[in-house]
């Protein structure tokens, strides 16, 4: 069965929302990460950081839009619903979009470049907040569902200056129609950094796994971001 929910980070990718304070765990040193200034330099990176298809595994290929690019995000709003937003003090950002070929499994990754690091954390802190009064969230202007939305612990994840990891269950997709598609979605910061990546499978019991592929996403895009 394929799965059918919405995907959204910028105009349309995936939600960032995720997991508690004691997430991550601060780098030793956060000097390894390279300092960008510009905007061009800022996408040049992302390119090199987010993660292409093949990187998700040989059978993964481009979804539909691949990248979305610019300086909107989305946000969780004070009536639970996720909107679009403009990045305060961002210099760009890059979200990549991918799906298995049989489309089972949806996947996305991105990365946010700020002027300043605390730009980045506040970042992180503003998907951690509506965990806190959302356990249920649409999507403005669709009629997309999501349930049980909930903090997750990821202690394996190390080397970010903060994190926050969610699960959730999409039970209504865009159209409407019923759905049964589950979610893990991480977000953490580094200097001046935002990385995010997020896996959705059909059924819950693939939540193990999503979470093992989402935790790998992460892990590979901040050894690029710290290689430059």
């Amino acid at each position: 069965m394929g799965v059918a929910v919405v995907v959204i980070v910028t105009a349309l990718g995936f939600f960032a929302f995720i997991s508690g304070d004691d997430g991550g765990e601060p780098s030793d040193n956060p000097s390894k990460v390279p300092s960008v200034s510009s905007s061009t330099a800022a996408r040049n990176l992302a390119k090199r950081v987010a993660l292409t298809p093949k990187d998700w595994g040989s059978t993964f290929v481009r979804n539909s839009p691949y990248e979305n690019t610019g300086r909107y995000w989305t946000f969780v709003d004070q009536d639970c619903i996720i909107t679009s937003e403009s990045l305060t003090d961002a210099l760009d950002g890059l979200l990549r979009n991918a799906k298995e070929s049989d489309d089972t499994v949806l996947s996305n990754s991105a990365l946010i470049t700020y002027k300043r690091a605390d730009s980045a954390k506040s970042f992180v802190a503003r998907q951690r907040e509506p965990l806190r009064r959302c356990p249920k969230q649409g999507i403005a202007g669709s009629n997309a569902q999501y349930e049980n939305i909930h903090e997750v612990k990821v202690p394996d994840l190390k080397g970010f200056d903060d994190l926050v990891a969610a699960e959730g269950h999409a039970t209504v997709d865009s159209d409407g129609q019923k759905t049964d598609d589950y979610y893990t979605l991480l977000t953490a910061s580094k200097g001046q950094f935002v990385l995010q990546a997020s896996v959705t499978r059909n059924g819950s019991e693939t939540q193990e796994t999503n979470r093992d592929d989402a935790v790998n996403a992460l892990s590979l895009m901040l050894s690029r971001l710290e290689s430059g």
